[in-house]
């Protein structure tokens, strides 16, 4: 992977706007939301229900489309990709790692990371000799034969890194990744997305939990549809860097408060 420190995603002055049915009412989603992400860096996105959050990883994703501004993904402006070609776009660029991980139960968890390939007429050659240096990475060499029914969420979920990362995607997207696990199984998911993060993976997590947070290098905080504050790890521990993540989302849910 290339690990040149420029900036792989570029967000400028993003703004979305919901109208109801009838176009009564107007929901502003996002206001003038502008942040680059480096090729090769770990971000957190935090944020109250409601905050946006949500909404900005699902115009990231090239799931929804902005009112204003732009995505830039290695220079590609998504929001402006035709929608016969988003979906060609979303599996050559990107991976998705989900809260309910969205595993078949019919599939083996070998068919369910080569899913992905499967709908880009990859070599089955191809396919073998990418999964098996990740089976090893995420330790689910073992269980490949087995189905999602059959193995814990943890694992499950280590699934899910795999067919993300398996069509060596340029950025990861993914949705409170922690957020169906106990606490053992979210710290082993999350040094396995810290590790992937070191060998040059760029990856955006969007979560509530600070724990899960402090995996990265850099959090951003959402408040109201607008960016309230980073926070840049630097050379804290993670548990320090924990303790400053939470500083930060009080005085975030103080201002709440007193907005309210």
């Amino acid at each position: 992977m290339n690990n040149n420190k420029t900036n792989l995603l570029m967000v400028e002055h993003l703004r979305k706007i919901y109208s109801s049915r009838f176009g009564g009412q107007r929901v502003e989603a996002l206001k003038n939301v502008t942040f680059s992400v480096e090729r090769g860096e770990f971000i957190a996105v935090m944020g109250e229900s409601g905050s946006g959050k949500t909404t900005l990883l699902n115009i990231l994703a090239a799931l929804d489309r902005p009112t204003e501004g732009q995505v830039l993904l290695d220079g590609d402006d998504i929001t402006k990709i035709k929608d016969n070609k988003i979906s060609r776009f979303r599996r050559e660029n990107l991976g998705f790692v989900f809260q309910d991980f969205n595993l078949l139960d019919n599939f083996s968890l070998r068919e369910n990371i080569y899913l992905p390939l499967v709908l880009s007429n990859t070599p089955k050659k191809t396919m073998n000799s990418r999964l098996e240096p990740l089976a090893v990475q995420l330790g689910i060499e073992d269980i490949l034969e087995k189905y999602p029914y059959e193995v814990s969420g943890g694992q499950k979920q280590r699934t899910a890194i795999a067919r993300a990362l398996i069509t060596a995607p340029k950025l990861v997207l993914a949705d409170e990744p922690t957020g169906a696990l106990d606490s053992k199984s979210s710290a082993q998911v999350m040094k396995r997305f810290s590790d992937i993060h070191k060998a040059g993976q760029t990856i955006l997590v969007v979560t509530h939990s600070v724990k899960t947070a402090s995996y990265a290098e850099r959090v951003l905080f959402i408040r109201d549809g607008q960016l309230f504050n980073q926070l840049y790890r630097g050379k804290m521990e993670n548990e320090v860097f924990r303790e400053k993540i939470s500083d930060n989302l009080a005085v975030l849910l103080q201002k709440e408060g007193l907005d309210a």
